[in-house]
């Protein structure tokens, strides 16, 4: 086949399309703030090895766009494979109470967790949201994996019912537009249970504001009385035989590298230990620490002598 007949089969495809026919699109986005993510992970940690789950603060913007504010925990029942509400007009109670400290987002859908096995919706998942979209069509269900999730990373997906009608026509439920690169690729448990047959996967973007933003840089920053600190002698002194021992086995590390570096010479040594640890760098580093620590424990020690 030609370019030409591929072109004009692929014009009489679209024509035979009713104009009124309204088709679903892969373009929707639901925009997770900073703030609501943390809290999801916190709580999805803090439960570890079961399963928790919370309700999604937000507004739906349009059809193409979704933004999740804030995230609440809920009363639940929860076992390692599954988790159930147990309360359910604490969700109505918990809105109202939020409306009047000026919080006005509504619940627009649910988020759980799924310890180590991945993002996918079993079938008490599906019977929840389809609670949930009974009463908005356009909830969403947010699955959070806190044990693959690691630093500048996180295991997380989102996820929507497929309607019935489109399931018996075998019909895919949404057009296929420029967010296909970006979607996460199914893994081979979330399409064994269900992924685009029962629910599909809407793509989920993250954003800070500028008081997140500075959320986020000070919450591992060190306060100006961690300076003043001082450990105990013997946990100074068990510290200084750990750090000996293990500059005394980067030393012996060093001068094995620089008896190879002898024999076989400075360029082929380089390309044998491509990618392996830098004895000479890592020992330099042991010294310093081990140098800064002590002074600092002398200085608080004489500080804390003449102040106290």
């Amino acid at each position: 086949m030609n370019l030409q007949d591929f072109m004009q089969q692929l014009g009489a495809a679209h024509q035979n399309v009713p104009p009124e026919t309204s088709i679903p699109d892969t373009a929707e986005q639901v925009t997770i703030s900073a703030l609501a993510l943390i809290k999801m992970l916190k709580h999805a940690r803090a439960g570890i090895p079961f399963e928790v789950m919370g309700l999604l603060l937000g507004d739906i913007v349009d059809d193409y766009h979704i933004r999740v504010y804030d995230v609440f925990s809920m009363p639940q029942t929860a076992s390692s494979v599954s988790v159930e509400s147990v309360d359910p007009i604490f969700q109505q109670k918990m809105v109202e109470l939020l409306n009047l400290t000026g919080r006005m987002e509504n619940c627009i859908g649910w988020y759980h967790s799924h310890p180590s096995y991945g993002c996918w919706l079993s079938s008490v998942d599906i019977n929840t949201q389809q609670s949930y979209e009974q009463l908005n069509k356009k909830s969403i269900a947010v699955v959070i994996d806190p044990i693959q999730s690691v630093r500048g990373k996180v295991v997380i997906d989102a996820f929507r019912l497929i309607p019935q009608q489109s399931m018996i026509t075998q019909q895919e439920p949404r057009q296929t537009t420029s967010n296909t690169g970006h979607l996460q690729k199914p893994g081979l448990e979330a399409l064994l249970r269900g992924l685009n047959r029962y629910y599909y996967s809407i793509n989920i973007k993250f954003k800070c504001n500028d008081l997140e933003q500075k959320m986020l840089q000070n919450l591992y920053k060190n306060s100006w009385a961690e300076g003043l600190k001082c450990n105990s002698a013997i946990e100074n002194s068990n510290r200084n035989e750990q750090c000996v021992e293990e500059m005394s086995k980067l030393a012996c590390e060093y001068q094995k590298l620089i008896e190879d570096e002898s024999k076989k010479g400075e360029q082929e040594t380089k390309i044998k230990n491509t990618g392996k640890k830098d004895p000479k760098r890592h020992l330099g580093l042991k010294v310093d620490d081990l140098l800064d620590e002590n002074l600092n424990a002398i200085l608080g020690r004489m500080m804390a002598t003449k102040a106290f």
